[in-house]
Order: C-alpha cells, then structure tokens, then sequence
C-alpha cells in the first residue's frame, strides 16, 4: 500500500494541523537546502506555526540572508549606495550610477554651451546673413559653411550624449 492522496485544504483539527506543519516545514527545509546545494543560492525561509512559533531556515545562515535582502532593497531606493561595498553587483551599480551622474552632467553643460552658440550665432552674424544665399561672397559662403558644420557636429555630439546617457538608464533600471 502506497502513500493516499490528500485534498489539499484547511485541516481543521488542531493536533492534526501541528503535526502536519511540523512534518511539512522539514519537508520545506530539506528542499530549501537541496536548492542550495544544487544552485548554489542562498535561501532563506520563514514560517511561523499554528501557534505562532516562528521558524527559520538560510544557507549559509539566515541572518546573512536576512541582512543581504535588506541591503539590497535600500540599495534599490536610490541611484548611490552607502556604507561598504556589498560585492560585485553593488560595485557595477555604483560605477554605473557615477557615470551616469557625470554623462548628465556633461549633457547638462553641452546643452548651456549650445544655446551660448546658438545665441552668438543669432546677434554676431545676423545681418550678414539675413540676406538671400544668392548674394554672400564666397567668403562669407565659406564662413557661413564652416559654422554649420561646427553647429552639426555640436548637434551630434548632443545626440550621442543622449543616447549614452539613455542606454545607461536602461542598464540602471534593469540592474535594480
């Protein structure tokens, strides 16, 4: 005779349902452990009995496990962490999260020196050019060129600041 099915619903009876948690928390706790083992995860467990006994299982302890949840969630909240370093991932954020500070910065200034040029650009050279293409002198031809491709090439430069800028607040927001 093998093992019977049981329906899977509330036991009633109170020494029936201490007996059944105490025989279904090892049960809980061994393959918590074998997930450990096989994975080489850290896992960490909480249940509390009917009477409201708590028991816990971690691996490799469950206060490690405990501390590690609760750093990782303050480390979730913002960009900066503190304290000391908490491995390899809490390293890679903080070095992605300084770039990213610094890569805001430098877009921050690259947009401030752009309406500076774009400024000089309307009052410095507004009279010469205001008149049709047709009549500038190869000269002011050649200057006219000259500045549209420094104003392209800051424009590009803007554009690639963003699009650095916005692959590393992927990259942030997929690491927390």
């Amino acid at each position: 005779m093998g093992r019977r099915k049981i329906k899977m619903e509330q036991v009633q009876d109170t020494n029936t349902k201490q007996v059944t948690f105490s025989k279904r928390r090892l049960g809980l706790f061994k393959k918590a452990s074998e997930l450990a083992t096989l994975c080489n995860a850290e896992v960490g467990i909480v249940v509390f009995s009917p009477g409201n006994k708590p028991y816990s299982f971690g691996k490799p302890s469950f206060d490690s496990i405990a501390e590690r949840y609760n750093n990782d969630s303050e480390d979730s909240d913002s960009c900066e962490t503190s304290g000391a370093s908490r491995g390899n991932r809490a390293r890679q954020e903080k070095k992605i999260c300084k770039r990213l500070n610094s890569i805001i910065e430098e877009a921050e200034e690259e947009k401030k020196r752009s309406e500076k040029l774009q400024n000089w650009l309307e009052s410095a050279g507004e009279e010469r050019f205001n008149k049709p293409i047709e009549e500038l002198t190869l000269e002011e031809l050649n200057e006219f060129e000259a500045k549209m491709k420094k104003m392209h090439g800051g424009i590009q430069g803007n554009i690639n600041q963003m699009q650095a800028s916005s692959s590393l607040m992927f990259l942030s927001q997929i690491n927390n």
